[in-house]
C-alpha cells in the first residue's frame, strides 16, 4: 500500500518539477537567443573595441639632401624617459608597505620603487645623471627626485628629448635599470640592461638640421600660427606632399596585462594599410658655397652695422641656387641671424643695377649707340613750354660721385662709371613724349610676375609705377627708382643676359628620389625664351665687364684671373622724406662669372650700413668676390691665366754643399754646368761665364785658414766654420755678403767669427774666356 502511494505522489510532483526547470531554462534560452541574433553584432562590437584596437601608424619623413650630398634636415627618434614614483594596490596574501582603510574595508599598496632600492640607489642615479648631463648638477637631481617620490607623482618627467645613445646609457643607470639584486645566477648571466617597469619610455619624432642656422628659411621648419595650427616653410613646406609619406593603419590586439601595463601586438589582417615613407628631396644648396656665403655676409654686415643683407649664387644655365643667405640684426646680444628669407620676400628699389635695364631697352630698339655723347655731372630736364605752362620746371639730376661740375662722355662710360645723368639724357630724348611705350619695353624684359619658387613663402609681385606724367617719376624709372623687386627677382634678370638671353625661373631642388629611385628630376623652367637679340646682349656683356675693368666696381673686382661682369648699384632708402633724417641707403652689386663663358650668376644687397660706406662697389663687391673666388678656385677646376715672367732665372747660390745643389737643380728639372769633373766633391763654387750662366766648381776647404764663406747659406757656412773649431755668430738673412775674419788667415781653434747675411745676391766672379776649365764644361 505505501509503495503505491509513494508512486502516485512522484507522478504528481513529476509535472510540477518540469514547469519549474522550464522556467529556469527558458530565460536562458532567451537570453542566448537575445545575445548572438538580436544584440549579437553590437555585443561582438564592443568585445572587439575593448580588445582589439585599430591604430595609426605614422610615416617616416624623407631627408633633404645638398646637392653636394650633405643632410640639411631630417627626422630622428627622441626618447622621453618617465619614471612612476607612486604606489599600486595589492593583495593582501602579497607584500605590502601601506594600508588604508576605506568604507569597503581595507586595502593594501606597495611602492613601485620600493624604499630600500630608492635609497639605495638615489645617490648612484643622481651622479650619472649629472655626468651624462651636465648641464644641471648632481644637487639638483637629488632634491628633484626626492622631491617628486614625496608628492608620489606617478608620471615624473626624468628627462625629455633623450637620443638614442643617451637612452641606451639611461638604461644603465641605478633605479631606472631593472635591479640586479633581485635575479637570480643564471639570470644575471644573460642579463641585458633594460628598464625597469617603474619607467615609461615614449618614442617620437622630431627634424633637426645638422647644419643648425645656416639657409634654414629656405630648407624650411615647422610653423605655428595662431589658431594653433601648424605648417612647414621653405623647402618642407613646397614638398610637404612628397616628404611626409602616407600614413598607415593596422589592427592590434590586447595581449595580457604584464605588470600593470595593456600589452598590444599587431594582427595579421587584410584590412589594413601599410606606411610608406616620405621621399627625399636633393636640394640645389651647395653646402660648401653656402657656408662661404654666410661666412662673407655675415662679416660684411656686423662690420658696417646694417641692418639686413642678403647674398644668391645661381647658376646660369639651369638656374639651380647653389647658395642662398639673409642675415638681420636682431639686437646686441644675438647679433644677425636669419630670420627671414630676406632674399626671397623683401623687395627694394634697385638703384643703378637698374640701369643695365634701361640701356637693354635703348640698343635693343636702336635708341643710341656706346659711342653716343652724354653729358654727366648735373642737368636739368625740363618739358617744352605750352600756353597752360609756359615756364615748365626743370628737375635736376645729379650723379651721386659729382662736385657740381658737368661734361661729356660716351654712354658705355657714362655706364661704367654709373652716371644718373648720362643714363637719363638718351631715354628723355627718345622717350619723353611716349612714356608709356618705354615702360612697356621696361617691362617685356624683366620678369614682372612672381616667380613661383619652389619655396613655401610670400614672395611679393614685382612693382613699376605706372603713372609716369611726372617728369621726376619718369626720370627715376631710368636709374631704378619708383620700382620695387626683391633680389632674387633682379637677379634672375643678370642670370638671363649671362644665359645668352634666355631667362630661367630659380629652382632651389634637383631631384625627389624614393631610396636610390630617382622619381622626378627638374629640368629648367624657361620663363621668356629671349630677353633681347644677341647683338643687344654682347654690347651689354662689353659694358658690363667695364665696369668691372674700368668703372665702379675697379677697385674691389679687377684684376681677377677669370674676369667678372656685373653692375653696382646704390639707392637711397628714405628719399621721399622731406625732414632733415639722416639718409639711408641700399648698396647692392649684380653679375656673373667668369666673364667670357658664364657659369654662375650672383647677387648681394646690403641695407642701410652705418659706417660710412654706401656704394655698392665697396660693400657689396667683396662679397661677391670671395664667391666667385671659391667657386672658380674649386668648383670650376678653371685654369687661371695669370700672367707669367718672360724669363725664369735659376736659383742663386754662390757656394754650398755639392750634393744639396744637385738635388734642388734635378728637383726643379733644370740644367746646370760643372767646370771639373771630380766625382762627389763636399763643396761647390761658382763662377760665371760670358753669357751670365753659373758654372760650379770643386771648393776645397783651406787647412789652417779661414776659408771664403761669400755666397753660403747660413746653414752651410756654420757647418763648415764649427767643423773647423771657430764659434760663429750671424746677423741679418739670406746670404754670407761680409765675415769678421779675413779669408786666408790663419786662426786658432776657439776663435770668434760674425757673419753678415742680406738677401740680395752678390755678383758671381767672371770666368776668363781663354780658361782651361772652359773646355771641360759638361752638361748634366
Amino acid at each position: 500500500m505505501m509503495k503505491d502511494d509513494t508512486g502516485k505522489i512522484s507522478r504528481r510532483l513529476l509535472p510540477l518539477f518540469v514547469v519549474l526547470c522550464l522556467f529556469m531554462v527558458l530565460p536562458i534560452v532567451w537570453n542566448l537567443i537575445k545575445l548572438q541574433l538580436i544584440d549579437g553584432a553590437e555585443w561582438r562590437s564592443k568585445a572587439k573595441n575593448s580588445t582589439i584596437v585599430r591604430r595609426k601608424v605614422e610615416a617616416q619623413r624623407g631627408t633633404i639632401y645638398s646637392s653636394d650630398g650633405k643632410i640639411l634636415a631630417t627626422s630622428l627618434p627622441v626618447y622621453d624617459i618617465i619614471i612612476d614614483f607612486g604606489r599600486e594596490q595589492v593583495n593582501k596574501k602579497d607584500k605590502y608597505d601601506d594600508s588604508l582603510k576605506t568604507s569597503s574595508g581595507k586595502e593594501y599598496y606597495r611602492w613601485i620603487i620600493s624604499k630600500e632600492t630608492f635609497k639605495r640607489c638615489l645617490p648612484a642615479l643622481c651622479d650619472s645623471m649629472a655626468k651624462l648631463f651636465p648641464e644641471k648638477p648632481y644637487e639638483y637631481y637629488y632634491d628633484f627626485f626626492t622631491r617628486e617620490r614625496n608628492r608620489k607623482n606617478r608620471y615624473c618627467y626624468v628627462k625629455r628629448n633623450v637620443s638614442y645613445y643617451q637612452k641606451n646609457r639611461m638604461q644603465t643607470f641605478p633605479m631606472l635599470m631593472v635591479d640586479t639584486v633581485l635575479l637570480t645566477k643564471k639570470q644575471k648571466k644573460n642579463f641585458k640592461p633594460k628598464f625597469c617597469r617603474a619607467v615609461i619610455c615614449k618614442t617620437r619624432d622630431i627634424r633637426i638640421n645638422p647644419y643648425g642656422n645656416m639657409a634654414r628659411h629656405t630648407i624650411g621648419f615647422l610653423r605655428k600660427s595662431n589658431d594653433t595650427s601648424e605648417s612647414y616653410n621653405g623647402l618642407e613646406g613646397f614638398y610637404d606632399n612628397y616628404l611626409r609619406g602616407q600614413q598607415g593603419f593596422r589592427w592590434e590586439r590586447k595581449l595580457a596585462r604584464k605588470e600593470g601595463e595593456n600589452m598590444w601586438i599587431p594582427m595579421e589582417s587584410s584590412d589594413q594599410k601599410r606606411a610608406v615613407d616620405g621621399m627625399d628631396i636633393i636640394s640645389t644648396i651647395d653646402t660648401r658655397l653656402q657656408d662661404l656665403a654666410t661666412n662673407s655676409l655675415y662679416k660684411c654686415v656686423s662690420e658696417n652695422q646694417a641692418d639686413y643683407g642678403c647674398v644668391i649664387l645661381m647658376e646660369v644655365e639651369t638656374g639651380y641656387v647653389r647658395a642662398i643667405s639673409s642675415l638681420q640684426y636682431i639686437d646686441s646680444v644675438r647679433g644677425y641671424a636669419e630670420i627671414n628669407n630676406q632674399a626671397c620676400v623683401n623687395s627694394y628699389e634697385p638703384g643703378s643695377t637698374f640701369k643695365t635695364v634701361t640701356n637693354m631697352v635703348l640698343l635693343e630698339n636702336d635708341k643710341c649707340d656706346t659711342a653716343m655723347t652724354v653729358p654727366t655731372g648735373e642737368k636739368y630736364y625740363s618739358e617744352e613750354a605750352t600756353a597752360k605752362n609756359p615756364n615748365p620746371k626743370g628737375v635736376k639730376i645729379k650723379d651721386s660721385h659729382s662736385d657740381g661740375s658737368t661734361g661729356s662722355t660716351t654712354m658705355k662710360h657714362a655706364f661704367e662709371i654709373s652716371s644718373n645723368v648720362g643714363t637719363c639724357y638718351p631715354v628723355w630724348q627718345n622717350y619723353r613724349d611716349n612714356r608709356k611705350e618705354y615702360r612697356d619695353k621696361l617691362i617685356s624684359v624683366l620678369p614682372m610676375q612672381r616667380l613661383g619658387l619652389d619655396l613655401a613663402l610670400q614672395e611679393p609681385t614685382p612693382y613699376m609705377h605706372s603713372d609716369l606724367s611726372q617728369p621726376i617719376d619718369f626720370l627715376n624709372l631710368c636709374y631704378g627708382y619708383v620700382s620695387r623687386f626683391t633680389a632674387l627677382q633682379m637677379l634672375t634678370f643678370y642670370n638671363a643676359i649671362a644665359n645668352k638671353g634666355k631667362m630661367v625661373k630659380p629652382l632651389f631642388c634637383s631631384e625627389i628620389r624614393q631610396g636610390s629611385e630617382s622619381v622626378k628630376k627638374m629640368e629648367p623652367i624657361v620663363i621668356k625664351d629671349k630677353i633681347c637679340s644677341d647683338k643687344t646682349l654682347a654690347i651689354l656683356n662689353d659694358m658690363l665687364i667695364g665696369v668691372v675693368e674700368n668703372g665702379s666696381a675697379k677697385r674691389r673686382l679687377s684684376r681677377t684671373p677669370y674676369g667678372i661682369a656685373g653692375k653696382t648699384g646704390t639707392s637711397q632708402i628714405n628719399y621721399t622724406q622731406r625732414d632733415n633724417a639722416e639718409m639711408r641707403y641700399c648698396a647692392s652689386f649684380a653679375g656673373y662669372f667668369p666673364a667670357e663663358n658664364p657659369q654662375y650668376s650672383c647677387i648681394v644687397v646690403i641695407f642701410n650700413p652705418k659706417q660710412g660706406l654706401n656704394y655698392g662697389g665697396e660693400l657689396a663687391a667683396p662679397v661677391f668676390k670671395d664667391l666667385a673666388d671659391r667657386v672658380c678656385g674649386t668648383i670650376l677646376n678653371m685654369e687661371l691665366k695669370i700672367p707669367k715672367e718672360k724669363t725664369v732665372r735659376p736659383p742663386y747660390v754662390k757656394k754650398g754643399n755639392a750634393k744639396e745643389i744637385c738635388m734642388a737643380f734635378e728637383y726643379l728639372g733644370m740644367k746646370y754646368r760643372k767646370s771639373d769633373t771630380v766625382g762627389n766633391p763636399q763643396w761647390l763654387d761658382a763662377e760665371q761665364d760670358t753669357n751670365g750662366n753659373a758654372i760650379y766648381h770643386t771648393y776645397n776647404v783651406p787647412n789652417g785658414v779661414v776659408p771664403n764663406c761669400k755666397g753660403m747659406t747660413a746653414k752651410d757656412a756654420v757647418f763648415m766654420l764649427e767643423r773647423m773649431g771657430l764659434k760663429v755668430s750671424i746677423e741679418g738673412r739670406g746670404k754670407v755678403v761680409s765675415q769678421s775674419l779675413q779669408q786666408n788667415r790663419p786662426y786658432k781653434r776657439g776663435d770668434r767669427i760674425k757673419l753678415i747675411l742680406r738677401p740680395e745676391a752678390p755678383a758671381l766672379p767672371q770666368l776668363e774666356q781663354n780658361s782651361e776649365t772652359s773646355k771641360n764644361e759638361t752638361k748634366q
